[in-house]
Order: C-alpha cells, then structure tokens, then sequence
C-alpha cells in the first residue's frame, strides 16, 4: 500500500461520508440486536482468499514487487507502523488506513487502484471493516498448519461412520439432510466405474441383486483384490506423473517408459503404503541396496520432456527439466504453486525465489543430461525382464517396430518421398534404418528392455538462484533445503532427494497427506474437499468440509497410508451411497453438490468412455501390462507434428495401427505422444501430459458426441453390442432390454422401452428398402459378410446398438 497522499483525515472526513457512513450503517444493522445469527468470521475462510485476490499481487510475499514496503500476508508487516499511520489498527476501522483506502472517493487515493481492474465489492469492504471492528483476529494459512484430528461431530441423522457425521453435520447446519439411498442397480455400476472404469458384467450384476445389503463390502472387497482396480489408480498417477511415451518438444521421438508405468500398476495392485510409494519414486535409487523395481519407480521423476534436437543447448534443457520435477513434485505431495518462484518471489504463498533454488539443489547432483538420446531412452538407464505376463507383447512390440523400419529401408524413397533426394540422404536414412533395427534385435535378443531412472551422479554441482530463471543467470549460492515456512530438515540427516521424500511423509508434514486424500476424496465424488485440487495455497479454494478433510488426513497416516482402507472407508459411507436425483430445492440451495445433499453425477473419464464401450461390445483385451499400443486413429495426425518426416531418423514420427486384439486394449495403454495425443481422449479432456495434472475440468462440446457416433472404435463397438443384443433373444423388445441393460446397468422404463423399440423398427423398414446401406453401415463396423435378411437385421440392431451407446447415461457415473 503507498504512502497516502494526505495525512490521515478524520474519521468525519469528506472521503467518507458518503461509502464510509453508509458502510458504517450496514456494519451497525449487521452486528445490533442480531448479532448472534452473524456466523463469527474466519480469517483463512473469510479474509485472507479477499486479500489474496485483490491486494497480495502489490502487498503480499514478493519483496521486489512489495508497494510502500507494506504487508497484508502478515500479521506484523499488517499492524505496522508506517509513520504516524497504521495499516489497521485492531478494533478501530475508522483509524486504519486499509479502510480508508478501500472506501476512498478520490480514484489517487483508492485501493486496489482502478487501474488494476480488480475492485472490491461491497461485500468485501463491509467484511474487511467488520473483521478489523471485531480485533482483525489473524491465523496462518490452514494449509501450513499441522492437520489435527477433529472431534467427530454428533448428528441426528443415521450415519454409518464417522465421514457421514462431519457431512451430516454440515448438513444440519444448513437445514438439508442426506438424499434417499441409489437403487441397487444403480449401485453396483457405481462401484465397478469408480473402481474399476468398466461397467459390471450382467453377472456381477445379478450377483450383486440377489442380496444388495450382504453384497454391497463384499463387492468392494473383491473388486479391490483384482487388476482392473489397480489401473483404475494408476490412471490418476499417469496424469499427475506427466506419463508419455515420446520425449515432447518439436521433435516428440519415442521413449519407453511403459516398464514405469506397469511398476506403478504393481504397486497399487499390492497396496503399497503411499509413504513408500513416494519414497521409492522420489528415492528409490538411494535406498540401501536398491532392487530394480525401486530403481524402476525413480522414472516418476524422469518422465520430464526432453529433446535431443541440433542446436540446443543442453544446459537450458537440463534446467527446464528439473523446473519440472519442482512443478511436480510441489503439485503432487505439496498442493502448491511454486513455478513463479523460479522468477520471483511467489505473489500469494510464503515461497521465495531462495526457498525455490533450495528445491532445485535436490536434484541438481543428478547424471540426467540436458540432450537426450536419438530414438529412446537417455542415460541413466537400468534394464530389466519384462514381467512373465508381459513378455509376449513386449517381442510383439518389438517385432512390429522392426518390420516398420525394414519396410522403410527397403524403400528409402518412401522416407524422402515429399524432399528432393540424393545419394547422400538415402545413404543416410539407411544407415539410420540399420543403427535401430541393430538396437532393437539386441533387444529382442535379450528378452530385456530399459527404462529411465535417477542417478545421483558423482560430480557435485553448485546451485545458483538463477536471476529470472535464466539458465545462463547464476547469482547466489545455496544449498538444498524445504521451504523456510515450513522449518528445516532433522538435524544429522544428508539434504538429499531421501531426505526430502521422507520430510514430506513425516508425522509434522502439513500438506501431502491432506493432498493425498483430497485426490481420492475427487475421484468418487467428482470434487475435492478443496475444488483446487492443484493449490491449497493463499489462492485456492477454502475446504468444503474442513475439519473432515484433517479427520481423513489424520486417518491415512495412522492407517499406515494405507490407500485401500481410505477408498473403502469412503465407499461404504451413508453419504456416497445416496441418491444422485436433483431435486429443484438441492438445485437452487447448493447447485454445485458442495454440500453433498445427494450423490454426485458426473462423466466418466476419457479413457473409462472408450474403456466402456468396448466393454459392452464384448470387444475389450482385459489383458494387463505390457508395451503400449496403437489403436486406429485419424491418418496424418502425427505427420502434422513430426520432424521432417524421416521414421528413420526420428522414431515416432508415423503412426502404424496395431492389428488383432491389440487395438482393443485398455486407452491406459495407448501410445502417449505429447505433441499429438490420442485424439478421442483428449476430445474427452485428457490432458496433454506435458506437465503435471491432478484435476481434469471436463467440457461439453459437439466434438464428444460426434466422436461417440462416428469414430471407428466406437462403431465397432455398437456393431459388438448389437451382436450381443441378436444373440438375447428373438423379439424386439428383449434384444432392447438386454443391449439397455449392458450399457447403463437396469432395464428400461416403458418410455424409453416404446422409444427404442420404435427406432429398432423404423430402422429396419429402411434397410430393408436399401439392402445395399445395410451392407455398407455393417461394412464400417467390421462385418463384411452378411447379405439379405440377416444383413438387414444386423443393420438395424447396429443403429439400436449405437443409440444405446451415445445415451447420456451410457457415458455416465450416476
């Protein structure tokens, strides 16, 4: 805040006399005879988010960009004195400059300025003025403080556990209650999505209704034990860990990073505790003894992008990496946003550019160099036999990649087609041709493959705060360290990535376990406990329910971080069992289902829309593990992105389809090119793994439906269902329920059953008047040998079948 342009007038002063008297009286009407029904203000909740919006950016943590040399993010930099004047002056709003300055008239002396665009409402001032009437009482930020375990609240309402009375709690205070409990069909969807991405088979189903009270744990508890939970978990790790199988940049070659990805899916599928989960990634190459899975587990920290393109300079991409590992590192375990630091001191948070560089000096000592390799993997590397269940598809990769490239060579004028030629290049491509294929026969030779990991190296680096972030800015030294805020490390123990790994999982850590279980709080109801799952800093969202959410955090640790029993104690909740039906009261009281009055609702993920439809087509490879592969997809897609073009210089610059029921696998394994994604997933927001993720914020587009109607994958599904759906029965209306059932979990209501019933017989009067279009729509889902009635049959139950798919509810987690 400058210093004002005028001594501080009184508080009769003309600047107030108009907003200033009539913020006065609201203040007075507000705290009279009613002041027991005011809600008593929290600073964190209340104060600090308006502070953090419309004043830190000029008067918050960054010291280089501070105005007047005046603080809001504290308590003493607040209550300063500034010369005769005070920035607030507890229980005095008219003495306090703040005030004085937020209600000014005179646009020289009024803040935020106008010129900033960012004003306060007059909610805000009327908070700020009766916050400084009442003692302008200031906390630290929630987040920052050691989480203590809450009292479970008493309730009247009938609960189940202990989350249901913190939700009932809150409830009541509002005048809601819980919504009635789903239908069991309903139910058991619920749970095979939100755990597994697939939708119960009709005998999961039917086993589930035979006793849905009996059922209903034991169901977890069997889903839980199986594989396709374990890559449900994984999913959500990808996205966080920017997971991808090519390097990124502009030339975007090929990295195998899968053997990481599929370690990621052992340990869930063996209940690793989340403390040693993390251990092993950040550190795993620093444990004593290392086994090659926890050297395996460190590619968490290699999956930054990386080039190897001529005429970089690989001090600036080495530096670009580790910013990255930072970024993620920070968002993944600390919730916080510490990228500007790199700059300048952070504008909202307590993160100084100092505390930043002390981050970096974690992974400064590391070998990962700043180029990369061409075609692969960059040292450090370690090798290791692929899993028995791999092996199999790991020579059928191989092989598929080396018949790719001997295609090419044998026809280098294939490679250079659209350049002009000469002996030189063609000799060049071939040459290039033979150094991979060379590679990747040793390869298959050995049955082995290899994966990035972290290296502590021998030479020990200097770490300079970089001015700017510039790479080829060094200023002061440092040394590696946590953030100031939140202390130091043990004494006696080596500032090293085990060191920093073991800080963030240790019993006074305020932020990874609360972190932890707001990304699993997010992945069965749709929102976390704190909407910014990526920020609990000063700018994110305060916590719909915040003593549950330190209940929950208190609970994992205790558990062992043991992220079953969290996932379990949430499934069997009174709360998530509800109903997810909007009714108009719930609608227009907490239209965003904060309050958790009712089940969320919400689409399935990218990879669980794709995953599902092939699911009930009867079309999808369950099998688990392995090199990715390669779906179809629109041609010339990667062409727009590759380097030049040359598959012999630069791998991962054609896309090949797999064939057979390699293409029907799981989108967890599909080929992850940065530069050029899987189109149907990023259609469904996926994002594009360049950086770390931890929330998807999903859109309605018509690019959705018009993938779900027409892109090949999904044609062919609707072709498998309608199969399954002919193979139901006779009559119309059972090859209708039975496709209805697959698809969303029940059978359909009359309405619904008239509606598709009718559609499945204009469709086949229309076949049946051009036999031809039903060869030809059979044609595009696979089918190439049918003719006459039986054509037009399938054509018709096809249509249905497609129907079916593209139904809202089909896409759905109700």
């Amino acid at each position: 805040m400058r210093a004002p342009r005028r001594p501080i007038r009184p508080i009769s002063s003309p600047r107030l006399t108009l907003r200033g008297l009539a913020l006065c009286w609201g203040l007075a009407v507000a705290c009279g005879g009613g002041a027991g029904a005011v809600e008593e203000i929290n600073f964190s909740r209340d104060i600090r988010p308006i502070l953090s919006s419309k004043c830190f950016s000029c008067h918050g943590p960054d010291s280089k960009e501070r105005d007047a040399d005046y603080r809001l993010d504290t308590r003493e930099g607040a209550f300063a004195d500034l010369g005769g004047y005070v920035g607030i002056e507890p229980g005095k709003p008219g003495d306090s400059e703040v005030v004085i300055r937020i209600t000014a008239d005179d646009e020289d002396d009024l803040m935020p300025p106008p010129k900033a665009k960012n004003p306060l409402t007059a909610d805000e001032i009327a908070l700020i003025t009766r916050w400084i009437k009442e003692g302008a009482p200031y906390t630290g930020h929630w987040s920052f403080e050691k989480a203590q375990r809450p009292a479970v609240p008493e309730t009247k309402a009938e609960t189940v556990n202990a989350i249901d009375r913190f939700i009932a709690a809150r409830l009541e205070r509002e005048g809601l209650g819980f919504s009635g409990e789903a239908p069991p069909e309903t139910l058991v969807r619920r749970l095979h999505l939100d755990l597994t991405g697939l939708s119960p088979t009709t005998e999961e189903m039917d086993a589930f209704l035979a006793d849905p009270g009996k059922n209903y744990e034991a169901t977890i508890d069997r889903i839980m034990a199986g594989p396709h939970f374990a890559e449900r978990l994984a999913l959500e790790w990808l996205d966080v860990a920017r997971f991808a199988d090519t390097n990124g940049y502009s030339i975007d070659d090929h990295r195998d990073m899968w053997v990481w990805r599929d370690w990621v899916i052992r340990a869930f599928r063996e209940n690793m505790p989340f403390d040693r989960f993390i251990e092993e990634q950040l550190a795993g190459d620093l444990l004593e003894d290392p086994t090659p899975d926890q050297l395996v587990a460190t590619g968490f920290l290699r999956n930054s992008m990386n080039t190897h393109e001529g005429g970089t300079i690989a001090e600036e991409y080495r530096v670009a990496a580790i910013a990255d590992k930072i970024d993620t590192v920070s968002t993944a375990f600390l919730g916080l946003t510490v990228k500007c630091a790199q700059c300048h001191d952070h504008k909202y948070d307590p993160v100084s550019t100092r505390d930043y560089y002390r981050l970096f000096a974690f992974f400064n000592n590391a070998s990962e160099p700043g180029k990369g390799a061409v075609n692969g993997n960059t040292k450090p590397l370690v090798e290791v036999d692929p899993l028995l269940q791999d092996a199999a598809a790991y020579r059928r990769a191989l092989e598929r990649r080396i018949a790719t490239l001997e295609h090419f060579k044998a026809h280098p004028e294939l490679v250079l087609a659209e350049h002009e030629r000469n002996k030189d290049q063609v000799g060049k491509v071939t040459k290039s041709l033979d150094g991979e294929i060379g590679l990747l026969r040793k390869s298959l030779k050995s049955g082995k493959t290899s994966v990035m990991v972290m290296d502590s190296g021998a030479a020990k680096r200097k770490t300079h705060i970089l001015e700017r972030g510039a790479y080829d800015q060094p200023g002061e030294v440092v040394t590696a360290a946590i953030p100031g805020l939140f202390g130091e490390l043990p004494g006696g123990v080596a500032a090293d990535r085990l060191a920093l790994a073991r800080w963030l999982t240790g019993p006074e850590h305020p932020l990874t376990a609360r972190v932890t279980v707001n990304r699993y709080w997010q992945m069965l109801f749709g929102t976390g406990i704190v909407k910014t799952a990526e920020d609990f800093g000063s700018q994110g969202e305060w916590p719909s329910h915040p003593e549950l959410l330190d209940w929950l955090a208190s609970e994992f640790v205790a558990s062992g971080w043991d992220v079953r029993a969290l996932l379990k104690s949430m499934l069997l909740t009174r709360t998530y069992r509800q109903s997810s039906v909007v009714t108009k009261e719930l609608r227009e009281v907490d239209p965003g289902n904060r309050l958790l009055a009712r089940a969320p609702r919400f689409r399935l993920p990218a990879e669980f829309v794709r995953d599902n439809a092939l699911a009930i087509g009867g079309l999808l490879n369950r099998e688990v593990g392995g090199p990715s592969v390669y779906p179809p997809q629109p041609k010339g897609l990667w062409k727009e992105v590759s380097h030049f073009g040359y598959p012999g210089f630069f791998s991962a610059q054609h896309y090949f389809p797999d064939r057979g029921d390699e293409v029907y696998r799981r989108s967890l394994y599909t080929f992850w090119k940065r530069t050029s994604p899987p189109p149907v997933m990023t259609t469904f927001d996926a994002p594009n793994r360049e950086t770390c993720a931890v929330r998807r914020l999903p859109t309605n587009t018509p690019l959705q439906a018009l993938a779900l109607m027409n892109a090949p994958q999904f044609v062919e599904a609707s072709a498998g269902l309608a199969t399954r759906m002919r193979e139901a029965g006779v009559s119309p209306a059972a090859r209708i329920e039975a496709g209805f059932r697959l698809a969303t979990g029940r059978a359909p209501d009359t309405r619904e059953r008239r509606l598709l019933e009718g559609a499945l017989v204009r469709q086949e009067a229309y076949f049946r008047g051009d036999p031809q279009r039903a060869r030809d729509y059979l044609a595009s889902g696979g089918e190439t040998g049918m003719s006459g009635d039986e054509a037009v049959e399938l054509a018709a139950l096809q249509s249905a079948a497609s129907l079916i798919l593209n139904l809202d509810e089909t896409i759905t987690r109700e």
